[in-house]
């Protein structure tokens, strides 16, 4: 809670820098809403200051998120993004499984712009290894939403992404950049790089184990060992 003294009076005016909302204590960047004292540091993101009662879940007709102020999530992690609830949050009605989001996760745009004339569509789950964080899932409990691309073969977790953001807000402030996502644009081949020298370390460990084999099989003819242990090869041959 604030130490002001003052009276807040709450405004809708762009963030200079990434906050986190006083509502449920997650990162936010953008249209806020702020103390008209420039002295007063509260934020709330949009979604919390002025929340819908209901939102319907946008990968489920199923699955309607009501929306709640009371610590009832607490301990609970966000479907979208796997933080924790904290404050304000979203809760489903479903009798099979209970799911929770933070109000700001449940408004991410359905694309992403990756690189020039590569766009990323928002999705449930990741496909594949997110590029930021080399994970498929956020962790054991949630899978995270996921910007994926028309091949899927390249993802970033949403939760990713706000993390990329918030780590470079200070460059993207420096140079002007109005597009908090042009660091998404920047940072894109590199990361596809990465998980190619990666995938392709991979392939190489993997041949190695296919010859391994083939010199055992080898290996057993030769000497009429039932066992064809692979390590017995390798010594024979290395």
């Amino acid at each position: 809670m604030s130490q002001c003294s003052h009276n807040h009076n709450f405004l809708l005016k762009s963030a200079r820098h990434p906050y986190f909302c006083q509502r449920c204590g997650q990162l936010g960047f953008g249209m806020s809403y702020s103390c008209e004292k420039s002295e007063c540091n509260l934020f709330s993101h949009k979604e919390c200051e002025k929340p819908k009662s209901s939102v319907q879940h946008p990968f489920s007709t199923k699955c309607v998120f009501k929306f709640y102020t009371n610590r009832s999530g607490k301990g609970c992690l966000c479907h979208v993004c796997g933080k924790g609830i904290k404050g304000y949050h979203y809760g489903c009605s479903c009798n099979f499984t209970k799911r929770y989001a933070h109000p700001s996760c449940l408004t991410y745009e359905p694309t992403l712009e990756a690189f020039d004339g590569l766009t990323m569509n928002l999705q449930k789950v990741a496909p594949a290894k997110c590029l930021h964080c080399q994970d498929e899932n956020l962790c054991s409990k949630v899978h995270g939403w996921a910007y994926v691309s028309p091949c899927g073969l390249y993802c970033y977790h949403v939760s990713c992404v706000m993390d990329v953001i918030n780590e470079n807000w200070k460059k993207a402030f420096m140079n002007g950049t109005s597009d908090p996502f042009q660091i998404i644009k920047e940072r894109f081949p590199a990361h596809v790089n990465r998980m190619n020298k990666m995938a392709t370390g991979k392939k190489k460990v993997q041949d190695r184990k296919k010859v391994a084999t083939a010199l055992s099989v080898i290996f057993n003819v030769l000497t009429g060992n039932p066992k064809g242990l692979v390590g017995d090869a390798k010594k024979f041959f290395g």
